[in-house]
């Protein structure tokens, strides 16, 4: 009589046994799968290398605390200096309007390249980027008007063949952000002396490099993941435990 009931309670180890087997795969799979999902994905970057719509020079006299007056616009030219009452700066204007961006598509860096090929009058020491709301046209406002100066560099010690990178990411941004079809650049010495850009392309012309980014979407971490499934999986062995151990005490009829 006894036989029985020993392989009752053999048979319902086995149930037990296997229900804990069977809930540690499922918390294993489940951890494996945290740990793919949770792995979070690099952002996608691409460059683009934009050459200017139009890129001219414009020269100006000056007076009074350094206002312009009298612009001559030059076409094409890659001369930029500063001397005793006058200035010529180099101009260029980008179509950014590819640029209207999807939400999770970032601007991450839009760096303006030029490049010195010589220099006269004088070695300057400083050369400033201004940023403009340009149209795609040469206009004497385009020196005339609200230019913003964005960043300099120090060229006192650089050597014809070297090539300029101005940081205009923000700038570029905000021209984004606000829909604006042309983002114009004007450069300009900041001290007296003379230098002539050659620009980073076979035609002399600027360049402007944008590097883009896809933001990807947020995932779960992997020790959440893994947390909700070790919880789930013991929860789910607790509770057949239990179950079983009901069983076990019911009498039998």
């Amino acid at each position: 009589m006894g036989f029985p009931v020993k392989l009752f309670s053999i048979k319902g180890n086995v149930v037990v046994m296997n229900n804990l087997y069977r809930q540690v795969a499922v918390a294993s799979v489940c951890t494996a799968l945290g740990c793919v999902l949770g792995t979070s994905e690099e952002a996608k970057a691409a460059t683009f290398t934009l050459t200017p719509t139009i890129q001219f020079g414009a020269t100006a006299s000056m007076y009074q605390m350094g206002v312009y007056e009298d612009v001559r616009l030059i076409p094409g030219d890659e001369h930029v200096s500063y001397g005793p009452g006058s200035v010529t700066t180099r101009l260029a204007e980008f179509n950014i309007s590819n640029f209207f961006l999807a939400p999770n598509t970032i601007i991450r860096s839009a760096i303006f390249q030029d490049k010195i090929s010589s220099f006269q009058g004088g070695r300057p020491g400083t050369l400033g980027i201004f940023g403009y709301l340009g149209n795609g046209t040469a206009e004497a406002s385009d020196l005339l008007g609200d230019e913003v100066l964005l960043t300099s560099v120090d060229i006192s010690s650089s050597s014809p063949g070297d090539t300029l990178n101005f940081d205009v990411t923000q700038f570029v941004n905000q021209r984004v952000s606000n829909r604006d079809t042309f983002a114009g650049f004007a450069i300009s010495l900041l001290n007296v002396g003379g230098v002539t850009l050659g620009g980073t392309d076979a035609l002399g012309r600027s360049s402007l490099v944008i590097e883009t980014a896809d933001v990807a979407e947020p995932v779960p971490e992997p020790t959440t993941i893994f947390g909700s499934a070790i919880a789930l999986g013991v929860g789910g062995w607790l509770k057949r435990k239990k179950s079983s151990q009901q069983h076990k005490t019911t009498p039998q009829g």
